[in-house]
């Protein structure tokens, strides 16, 4: 269960809701960590650049993608993520 409440469509503000459908467009959904820093709309509309720049090749990071995929999947097993 979420300590902190995840910030549905719904309920979000306009600027929210512009963040969350631009997340949909470039991830095909809208991620739990993004619902709760969707509490601090300040800190959201510096989230999607950067985990574009961290995702995507091309845009400014200097790890490949096995590399990029190699950290995330090491850190969550570190983490013992439940998915």
């Amino acid at each position: 269960m979420a300590r902190v409440p995840l910030v549905q469509n719904d309920n979000a503000p306009q600027e929210v809701r512009a963040a969350f459908d631009a997340a949909n467009s470039f991830n095909g959904r809208v991620a739990n960590s993004m619902r709760v820093y969707a509490h601090s709309p300040a800190i959201l509309k510096f989230l999607l650049p950067l985990q574009a720049v961290l995702q995507k090749d091309g845009l400014g990071c200097k790890l490949d993608a096995k590399t990029r995929a190699l950290a995330m999947i090491k850190v969550s097993a570190l983490n013992e993520c439940q998915y």
